[in-house]
């Protein structure tokens, strides 16, 4: 979650505004929305990375399921209060390579998300729920030994439901560019993307423009795959006048088989904006089947 949603979650909860469920659904959504939609990048950008580098884009095998439960403990500190925010969610998806240079994926990912939040000595409590189908296409443009890179065109369509507002859907949609880079075990993974956002409840209301960016190094032993992913995500419009948010956390998976694999990682988030004290912390499981 990016530093101004937060704080714009904080400020617009605390008041009349939350009780009544007069715009603080939109902040809330946000909240759960960045939960959920790092568990599906995360675990679709493995899959792509494990069949397009690992694999060597051979013949075989052609698919991988993978699924990914999750938790997210956001909590943000200030002058006039503070919040509390947990997030218990899932992913399942599946990658299909297509040929040799163009793979489809498609994920579906659900949370449930409580808030605590205090001001003024008083606490509101407020529970959601989030689903979110996604579906994207992956064009493999580069495919040497040492370097290989693509191109991922993705898009979905979400639903947040509160117990003071009707539900709300909305759909997303961006390019993004990976680049692996191998050294021996060692792989280096850069990435960079947009992402475009809106509601289809309100035709009136500015589409969101994030830049996200990051990267991952990865150790590819015969067991044990350590790896260390950085990430960081700017809302670019409408100017929220924040410095973005960002990422950092170990992940570490371990073949059960040559076609089996399973894995946790643990993240920590926090907004770069000076004067905003929160921290994210995200722990993920993770199971992947190649076939």
């Amino acid at each position: 979650m990016c530093s101004a949603v937060l704080f714009s979650l904080l400020a617009g909860t605390a008041g009349t505004a939350f009780a009544q469920g007069g715009g603080a659904d939109e902040e809330v959504r946000r909240a759960v929305e960045r939960a959920v939609g790092s568990s599906i990048a995360s675990s679709v950008a493995e899959s792509l990375s494990r069949s397009i580098v690992s694999e060597g884009l051979q013949l075989m095998p052609r698919a991988t399921l993978f699924t990914s439960p999750f938790y997210n403990r956001t909590e943000g500190d200030f002058d006039f209060g503070s919040f509390e925010a947990d997030t218990y969610g899932g992913v399942v998806g599946g990658l299909f390579k297509v040929h040799d240079i163009f793979l489809i994926h498609g994920a579906v990912a659900g949370a449930a998300l409580t808030t605590d939040v205090t001001f003024d000595g008083d606490k509101t409590s407020i529970d959601a729920h989030f689903i979110e189908f996604r579906l994207g296409g992956d064009l493999v443009f580069l495919n040497t030994q040492p370097v290989k890179a693509w191109l991922t065109l993705e898009g979905g369509v979400s639903n947040f439901d509160t117990e003071l507002t009707d539900s709300i859907w909305a759909w997303r949609a961006g390019p993004s560019a990976t680049v692996s880079v191998r050294g021996g075990n060692v792989l280096f993974e850069p990435n960079v993307g947009f992402s475009f956002s809106n509601t289809f409840e309100d035709d009136d209301a500015d589409t969101t423009t994030t830049f996200q960016t990051g990267f991952s190094v990865k150790y590819r032993g015969d067991k044990w795959r350590p790896q260390l992913n950085f990430g960081y995500a700017k809302v670019i419009d409408p100017d929220l006048g924040d410095d973005g948010f960002i990422s950092v956390g170990p992940e570490i998976l371990y073949a059960v088989t040559p076609s089996v694999l399973v894995g946790a990682a643990y993240s920590y988030g926090t907004p770069l904006t000076s004067g905003i004290d929160v921290d994210s912390h995200t722990v993920t499981l993770q199971a992947r089947w190649t076939f």
